[in-house]
């Protein structure tokens, strides 16, 4: 894992093993702790791109929790660009943004699935290993414990 603060980055990884019994690293930097990942959770307050796409893996799962508005977003529309599915919690939610999210009026906005749908049987998940997978969270409460117990369960 990586955050900007050395210290609260060592201090999470060394409450990460000894309250989940999890092994954590702190990364040196953003790309050491992307790079190779299978999961990949962007939860900042930065008003830019923390990752470069290039560094997402196949078959890797991307979660976005913070800010993605024009002018404010942790990550690029490439990171959607590069995903082979990517997934939020409420496709309307996506455009009453304001600022607006940065996926609107873009291509990238129309490939945005419905987590909804997927779990009804209405679209398709994951269908192979190698997908890259992105969820934009736009913050409907429990969504991200319901995906964590769904991945790690």
């Amino acid at each position: 894992m990586y955050s900007r603060g050395a210290d609260r980055r060592h201090a999470f990884a060394r409450r990460a093993e000894s309250e989940l019994g999890l092994p954590a690293h702190a990364a040196p930097d953003a790309f050491e702790a992307v790079v190779g990942a299978d999961i990949v959770v962007l939860a900042t307050n930065s008003p830019t791109p923390v990752i470069d796409p290039a560094w997402l893996a196949p078959g890797s799962y991307v979660t976005t929790l913070g800010p993605k508005q024009v002018g404010r977003a942790e990550f690029g529309p490439e990171v959607v660009a590069i995903s082979d599915l990517a997934f939020t919690d409420s496709v309307a939610q996506i455009s009453a943004y304001d600022p607006p999210n940065i996926l609107v009026g873009t291509p990238q906005e129309h490939r945005l699935i419905s987590l909804g749908a997927v779990l009804a049987g209405d679209a398709p998940g994951r269908t192979s290993d190698e997908q890259r997978v992105l969820f934009c969270s736009v913050g409907l409460a429990g969504t991200e414990v319901f995906l964590l117990d769904r991945l790690i369960g």
